[in-house]
């Protein structure tokens, strides 16, 4: 039989205190002051943070968890049912910023708080016709710019990731009721202008995105179908797209936060059977692990952070359909005694 220093590559320590640090993960010792033996643990969870000024759906967000940019979005009053609203998180409280150009929801987002991009989307005017738009603004910090650089296929509800200067816009849809096109459709910005990129591997609207535009991800989503639900991960090196390892259950809709192609993570979404998911999920850039659920089911809920510490916003949670509840991911090292129990 393996010894645990064969298994693991190191032995047992005696300490007097505990060890600490991700280097420790998974590493066991002896405290001798308590007399115990111990472990150090990852331990995932979802924490309550301070609601939005208000109830929005389809809203849209990047930066990070203490410092995320929120745009966007659907209300229930209306028409026109899409929102100008721009808000500022630090972790603690949310403070209105600078208004986007024209109301705007499921919009492609990518960069930092005080360096944003929004782009695409639909302006949601309450006629029952949602065209896709090609706009694309900058914020600074206090306010938004329309760029001269507008993309090159109106598209809403795509997967999107990178920063100001080089993001990516992948899949998504356009037009739609009645009629609607999906797309395989990439597009790269650079800070001025967009240009083609590497055709996915599948036509989906409603993925999720995240990463960077030379490490990238599109995950879930809806397609023709069958399965209505995709679970397909797709991984972009700036140039074209493979496939990588499937989501545990396929989603669109999905909330999606994370650094690169090998380190994100996927919640909530719309699903077969609850229509609305509460799931998360976190990706090692090979498998998707099933880790700590949301409190709140939610769909079309705006995104921020990465793979270890993420936000959740807003979304569509069902009857009644708008949430202005927030939501924090955060993974921890915590110390854990052994017993025989």
């Amino acid at each position: 039989m393996a010894t645990y220093k064969e298994i693991y590559g190191k032995g047992i320590k005696n300490l007097s205190s505990d060890l600490s640090g991700d280097a420790h993960l998974g590493q066991i010792w002896y405290n001798t002051t308590s007399n115990t033996f111990k472990t150090l643990l990852s331990v995932a969870a979802w924490s309550s943070g301070t609601n939005l000024p208000q109830a929005i759906n389809a809203i849209r967000g990047c930066g990070t968890q203490t410092a995320t940019l929120a745009f966007g979005g659907g209300t229930p009053a209306g028409p026109p049912y899409a929102i100008n609203n721009t808000y500022e998180y630090d972790g603690t409280s949310w403070t209105a910023g600078g208004n986007l150009a024209a109301v705007i929801q499921n919009v492609g987002a990518a960069g930092t708080q005080t360096a944003g991009l929004c782009f695409g989307g639909s302006d949601s005017r309450g006629d029952g016709i949602n065209p896709s738009v090609t706009t694309t603004q900058e914020y600074n910090g206090a306010s938004w710019a329309t760029s001269p650089g507008s993309m090159t296929t109106g598209v809403k509800s795509m997967g999107a990731g990178g920063i100001q200067t080089a993001a990516f816009s992948a899949g998504g849809y356009q037009g739609g009721p009645p009629t609607e096109a999906q797309y395989d459709v990439t597009e790269e910005y650079n800070g001025s202008s967009w240009a083609a990129g590497g055709t996915l591997p599948e036509t989906v609207k409603s993925n999720g995105g995240a990463g960077t535009l030379t490490s990238g991800l599109s995950l879930g989503g809806r397609v023709t179908g069958p399965p209505e639900f995709s679970a397909a991960t797709n991984e972009y090196d700036g140039t074209s797209w493979a496939g990588g390892g499937a989501l545990n259950t396929g989603r669109d809709q999905i909330g999606s936060a994370g650094a690169s192609e090998n380190s994100a993570l996927a919640f909530g979404g719309g699903a077969s059977g609850p229509d609305v998911s509460n799931l998360t999920e976190a990706y090692d850039g090979t498998t998707w692990s099933t880790t700590a659920t949301l409190a709140q089911v939610r769909k079309t809920a705006g995104s921020a952070g990465i793979k270890t510490a993420a936000l959740a916003f807003g979304g569509f949670k069902g009857s009644p359909p708008q949430t202005d509840s927030v939501e924090a991911y955060n993974v921890v090292s915590t110390v854990k005694a052994i017993t025989t129990s």
